[in-house]
């Protein structure tokens, strides 16, 4: 897999230990768990992931200014969530949601979405 490290925001422990096992056997060598906004914004600041992967609701806030830096600093992301597409802004629109409960094919599918070398992996 051409990617290698992921930056996961969520803030359902549970949620984010079955996403970084999803990822270690897509062959990601570091999958960064951030359980808070700050925490995503403070790991960005000493490193730029491959990819990011946010929920979009953390603790009654919503993720969108993390995706916004993302997109600023052109890392490829995808959002995760239970409640569809249709209330991202419309600036962040064209970013792939991937709908939970998902599936590890849901997520190489979506990473490929968002990154093509990242399907040639099984």
């Amino acid at each position: 897999m051409a990617l290698r490290s992921a930056l996961l925001l969520e803030d359902e422990p549970i949620v984010g230990f079955a996403l970084e096992d999803m990822l270690l056997e897509l062959g990601f060598e570091e999958a960064e768990l951030a359980t808070t906004i700050q925490q995503a914004f403070e790991y960005l600041e000493s490193r730029q992931p491959d990819v990011a992967i946010l929920d979009v609701n953390i603790h009654g806030e919503r993720s969108y200014a993390v995706a916004t830096a993302l997109k600023q600093s052109g890392i490829p992301f995808v959002f995760a969530t239970g409640y569809g597409d249709a209330e991202h802004p419309q600036s962040l629109r064209e970013v792939p949601t991937l709908t939970k409960p998902y599936s590890l094919s849901d997520l190489r599918d979506v990473l490929a979405a968002v990154h093509p070398g990242a399907a040639n992996e099984d």
